[in-house]
């Protein structure tokens, strides 16, 4: 069992109790991964003084990006459910030979994804988006993509904290790297002293440059903690072939299902930029504010799939159904008041994607029409955020049991039959509208929340014993 240093409660069975443990985990976390949302949307307000065409290349590039490295990424990030859940068991030599399979599959998967560097030129332009945008596209894809190892290592490296509820150092990691991501970024984007403008690929270079203080620091945290924790870190570095068959059978369809989510909106967003350059700013714009909101989600996401873990692991079924409950409220709470903060003030939500930008850097472009538009795709992200709230807690509920496939399907089915399919049919008529296409969009994240809601009603992730199995392999 957990020492009693551990500041955190080990029979939280109360609700009292069991919230503030969640709030303890959860917080850092949601802040940690908040961090991730303002590099991508310093990125969009810097990009906004060189051009439109930046501004509208840089959110699909990235998330083209996103959905080439989920799959791994999703994969790696599982480890914080056999962590949390040995951990949770008091098995100290199998929490830390699962955070070992997770360094070895990060490390071979971050090379691996420079396979796709030479392509990027080659698929990119089947977009439909103009010359200049798919230059810019590239450009911003290939150096994250060359990121890819640092990146993926960094992910590992995280779950040695988070899988064990010590999400300080995560969240405190982060916020450093948020400011280094911001400042390398805009020096290297408009130049300074000796240093060129770069444009996008500065922009670019600044989010490596961050991940690579990321990585730095988790390595310095991880060796000082074993060292004063007393432990067995080396000698658990072995690769455990049963360990890791165990490791991708739960991990890949986890990230699966981030990647028919990721695939299914960048695909969205292609459709979105065959509308025009205008609709594709605009959406930009209303995803960048809505990743404000859905992004410390994700870290939400992850504090439930850790400590749901760490309680199926020591037994404890009541108190991760009392933790799924707790985590439900709170986030239709955080989500229905950003919601209506996006109803009410999105003048002032968007201000700051306009301080850098004019007529002339933007083309010429209306920024008024552009503004409203924006503003009206804020009331489809309103709509949808507390299902999109469901869908995070309880899908992250049912990985945290082990149950990975059924949220995959269930995402893959409703992104591509309910978004996408439709998006592509409205595309190809006569009244293709903005609006229209995020109507399909806000149907896929209602649908989906529901669906997750129904399955953890089931109660068929009470009956996976993950540690067990491992064991048995």
């Amino acid at each position: 069992m957990p020492s009693a240093a551990d500041p955190l409660t080990d029979t939280p069975t109360d609700g009292f109790s069991n919230l503030k443990e969640l709030t303890q985990v959860a917080l850092p976390l949601m802040l940690s991964a908040g961090t991730q949302s303002l590099m991508n949307a310093a990125d969009r307000v810097i990009l906004a003084g060189c051009s439109e065409d930046a501004l509208a290349a840089v959110t699909p590039a990235s998330m083209l990006h996103w959905s080439v490295v989920c799959i791994p990424m999703g994969t790696v990030l599982y480890a914080n459910t056999f962590i949390s859940q040995f951990d949770g068991a008091g098995q100290k030599d199998r929490m830390l030979s699962s955070f070992w399979q997770s360094v070895w599959l990060a490390i071979a998967s971050g090379f691996l994804l420079w396979m796709f560097l030479p392509f990027s030129r080659m698929f990119l332009p089947l977009s439909g988006h103009s010359p200049n945008v798919v230059e810019l596209e590239a450009q911003y894809f290939n150096i994250l993509c060359a990121g890819a190892p640092i990146h993926m290592l960094g992910t590992a490296l995280s779950c040695f904290f988070s899988g064990r509820r010590k999400t300080t150092v995560v969240m405190l990691n982060s916020m450093a790297a948020v400011v280094v991501n911001g400042i390398v970024a805009y020096i290297l984007t408009y130049g300074a002293g000796p240093i060129p403008a770069m444009g996008i690929r500065g922009a670019a270079l600044g989010t490596v440059a961050a991940r690579c203080v990321e990585l730095a620091v988790y390595i310095i945290c991880i060796l000082r903690e074993t060292r004063r924790d007393d432990l067995p870190l080396w000698s658990m570095c072995a690769v455990d072939r049963g360990l890791i068959k165990q490791f991708l059978r739960y991990g890949v369809p986890s990230g699966l299902h981030y990647f028919v989510d990721i695939s299914g909106f960048t695909m969205f967003l292609l459709i979105v930029g065959n509308l025009n350059n205008q609709a594709l700013a605009a959406t930009n714009i209303a995803f960048s504010i809505n990743g404000l909101i859905f992004v410390p989600l994700l870290g939400f996401g992850t504090a439930i799939q850790t400590v749901v873990g760490h309680h199926i692991g020591a037994g404890r079924i009541d108190a991760a159904r009392a933790t799924t409950r707790n985590a439900a409220i709170m986030g239709v709470v955080w989500t229905g008041t950003t919601g209506a903060m996006l109803v009410l003030f999105p003048e002032l939500l968007l201000r700051p994607f306009f301080l850098l930008a004019n007529p002339e850097t933007l083309g010429g472009a209306d920024i008024a029409t552009l503004v409203r538009t924006a503003a009206y795709l804020l009331n489809f992200v309103a709509a949808y955020s507390v299902f999109d709230s469901l869908a995070v807690v309880f899908s992250s509920a049912l990985r945290g049991a082990g149950d990975t496939v059924f949220p995959m399907v269930i995402t893959l089915l409703s992104s591509w039959l309910i978004m996408v399919v439709p998006a592509l049919i409205i595309i190809q008529s006569r009244h293709a509208s903005v609006l229209a296409l995020w109507l399909t969009c806000t149907a896929h994240i209602s649908f989906s929340g529901i669906c997750m809601l129904l399955r953890y009603l089931s109660g068929r992730w009470q009956r996976i014993h993950l540690t067990a199995e491992v064991a048995e392999s």
